[in-house]
């Protein structure tokens, strides 16, 4: 496997010597290191996943592409990722991937302004930078400027400018009156006298962001397997819910960042929008869904749940098993 996937591969994340022989080798594939994934790394550094019986390492990979690809060629059981329009394009057209959680149901992002446009009256006229247009930061723009009230296709200018480092170079430039940004940078936007005027997740946007994906295959072949890294990973979200100081100790860790407040930014925002039952998120693929009908319609009376299996998520919770996490805290 490691030669397989050696032109692949940027970073092996926190390998650990080998568990006693009882415990599952298990490689979880990473589409990115970005807020929100931290919860995958508490639950390992808590034990959960050994608890388990599951012996777990991350392997970064080069974005949700390159993560889909090594889903789907059945080198890695599971990725964090696959929720996007091409793993749900791939699912639609007989490709074996489907989601069985979702850890963060909507996208991260809010839109922050210069002091100027006090309200979203006077945003009217502004121009705002994201990313790339098709982008997830054009989408969470767009659908934050409509719940404002106004038509992002008319009322406002959308600029690309590429990452966020470039986007809020631009609006402290002035080259631009807003920006989408994403947690932790929130909190440099602020420190930077910016306003934030509103916050996709407190509007309502459901987007499968962070997911857990396999493979009809790895359902089919290790059932336990899956339930039990479903089962650790809640336990995982339930630590990092409910003990903030141990959290953001291991988020200054994950990132790789020494400034304790970006660490707390990323927590107040991350562990408020983490389910503590992160079922696959069908409304969210439901968006995702009708975004790519725009373009290719053969795909809108396509029925979610050939997307998703909520099937492990539904034995943990009637179990009363996630229940029984945060009655012990």
């Amino acid at each position: 496997m490691i030669t397989a996937l050696a032109a692949i591969v940027l970073l092996l994340l926190h390998a650990t010597p080998s568990l006693a022989q009882n415990q599952k080798p298990l490689l979880l594939g990473l589409a990115s290191i970005s807020g929100g994934i931290e919860t995958l790394y508490v639950t390992k550094k808590i034990g959960a996943f050994k608890r388990n019986g599951l012996d777990v390492d991350f392997l970064l990979l080069q974005g949700g592409s390159q993560a889909l690809q090594v889903l789907l060629s059945n080198e890695i059981k599971l990725i964090s990722g696959g929720g996007g329009a091409a793993a749900q394009r791939a699912r639609f057209k007989g490709a074996g991937n489907l989601l069985v959680a979702t850890y963060t149901p909507t996208m991260p992002y809010s839109l922050y302004v210069n002091s100027k446009i006090p309200d979203a009256k006077r945003l009217k006229g502004a121009k705002i930078a994201i990313s790339r247009f098709g982008s997830s930061s054009d989408f969470a723009a767009r659908f934050m400027v409509s719940r404002l009230g106004l038509d992002p296709s008319k009322d406002v200018t959308i600029m690309q400018f590429g990452n966020q480092r470039e986007r809020m170079g631009a609006l402290m430039s002035g080259s631009v009156d807003g920006s989408v940004v994403d947690a932790p940078n929130t909190l440099i936007a602020r420190q930077q006298g910016f306003v934030e005027l509103a916050d996709a997740s407190k509007l309502g946007l459901t987007y499968p962001h962070n997911n857990i994906a396999t493979t009809d295959r790895f359902i089919r072949e290790e059932p336990q397997v899956l339930f039990s890294f479903l089962r650790a990973f809640v336990e995982g979200i339930a630590y990092y819910r409910t003990h903030k100081t141990e959290s953001i100790q291991m988020i200054k860790e994950f990132l790789r960042v020494s400034d304790h407040a970006i660490a707390e930014e990323a927590y107040d925002y991350y562990s408020r929008i983490t389910p503590m039952k992160p079922y696959p998120s069908a409304e969210g693929v439901r968006g995702v869904i009708d975004e790519i009908a725009a373009t290719e319609p053969a795909i809108k009376n396509a029925k979610v749940e050939q997307f998703v299996d909520a099937t492990f998520m539904t034995r943990l919770d009637q179990s009363g098993y996630i229940d029984g996490l945060y009655k012990k805290r």
